[in-house]
């Protein structure tokens, strides 16, 4: 299919963004090509969400990856997906499913597809951080994340401590990945162009990802402190936590309590985790 004629498509059929779904179609060929440019996936397996109208889909099959699944929650573009030529080196399947309640690894197994797997994405801001959390559980099966997202959120997963930005998303997701902000992109990238601008994140998992418990009890932790974020820990942990707990993690780790939760690195954050995870919080 040529790139050009995608907005002819979408007017043939009368397909249009759906709000409810935060939809906005990239139809910007050379952006397109910037996200593939980075990534060497030549024989590899690649998940794609949300293809849409396909115009990174289109992309993606000319990188020559050994098998293609784009998952697709709106039922108005799987035809059109099907449409797209399909190069012999290439296994392409389409699969209509909402992200959110799919484990890609089940999903490749069941196309005969295991190991680990590369995810790019041009996601919907409204659902963008719950799909990259979820995603850790399955962290040990995945090469590598490329998603497009509102600027503000990748702002908040790049942030360093002491910043505006710097909350629970950044901790979570900088314990587990090394995350790149690759480029910013306009609005008028986009059908029906959105009010913001958008940039692209490439996350690479890391080699000392914590245990999955550690994980799920530095979430609780992150929550519990910047649910209070302009107080100071001792009345957001402080008072979360049995105080032999708190008493004990600020012993262990020199915490001044008096600092607020923006002030505490990632690290802190994670070794804490680890002390409480063997509390079972």
């Amino acid at each position: 299919m040529e790139f050009k004629h995608l907005k002819s498509i979408l007017e043939k059929h009368n397909l249009w963004a759906k709000k409810s779904l935060g939809q906005h179609f990239l139809m910007d060929e050379s952006v397109c090509q910037k996200i593939v440019h980075n990534l060497d996936l030549k024989g590899q397996t690649v998940v794609e969400i949300g293809p849409g109208p396909g115009s990174l889909t289109d992309i993606l099959l000319k990188a020559e990856p050994a098998f293609l699944l784009a998952i697709e929650k709106d039922q108005r573009f799987i035809n059109i997906l099907k449409e797209f030529e399909n190069p012999v080196n290439t296994a392409f399947t389409i699969v209509q499913a909402d992200a959110l309640n799919v484990c890609i690894s089940k999903l490749l197994s069941e196309h005969g597809k295991a190991g680990p797997y590369h995810i790019v994405a041009n996601l919907p801001y409204n659902v963008g951080t719950e799909l990259l959390i979820r995603w850790i559980s399955d962290i040990e099966n995945i090469t590598s994340i490329t998603v497009m997202l509102q600027r503000e959120v990748v702002d908040r997963m790049t942030a360093l401590p002491g910043t505006k930005d710097y909350g629970r998303l950044a901790i979570v997701l900088q314990s587990c990945f090394d995350i790149q902000e690759l480029f910013q992109i306009s609005p008028e990238a986009f059908i029906p162009p959105p009010k913001v601008w958008s940039s692209v994140a490439f996350l690479k998992p890391r080699k000392d990802v914590p245990e999955p418990n550690v994980i799920k009890t530095l979430g609780k932790l992150t929550n519990m402190a910047f649910c209070y974020r302009r107080k100071m820990l001792r009345a957001s942990l402080g008072k979360s936590l049995p105080l032999t707990l708190w008493q004990k993690l600020c012993d262990t780790l020199n915490i001044d309590e008096t600092r607020r939760p923006e002030e505490l690195d990632t690290h802190t954050f994670l070794a804490m985790a680890q002390i409480c995870s063997k509390e079972q919080i």
